[in-house]
């Protein structure tokens, strides 16, 4: 049950800032579009910029695949204690 609930919320967590990222991500795009077309770009500094923009995302995004792994390892070890318990 706290297995399910767990990979619940570590699921959503991380849908949620999928869709957070998507809707920062027209943003994101113009700014690509706009060094790009410069005449000198700078492609490093365009990398740290949009590192910069979606450095908010990464502890959600983490945190809920670590919730999701953690929930996985307690069903599995869950499901071999009950098979090691055998039918008596």
């Amino acid at each position: 049950m706290v297995a399910g609930l767990l990979y619940l919320v570590g699921l959503i967590a991380t849908l949620v800032t999928i869709v957070m990222v998507g809707a920062s991500a027209p943003a994101i795009v113009q700014n690509v579009s706009a060094v790009l077309a410069a005449a000198d770009p700078d492609y490093v500094g365009l990398l740290v910029d949009t590192a910069r923009s979606l450095n908010w995302a990464l502890a959600p995004f983490v945190g809920g695949l670590v919730l999701m792994g953690l929930a996985r390892i307690v069903m599995l070890l869950g499901s071999i204690d009950r098979a090691l318990r055998g039918s008596a």
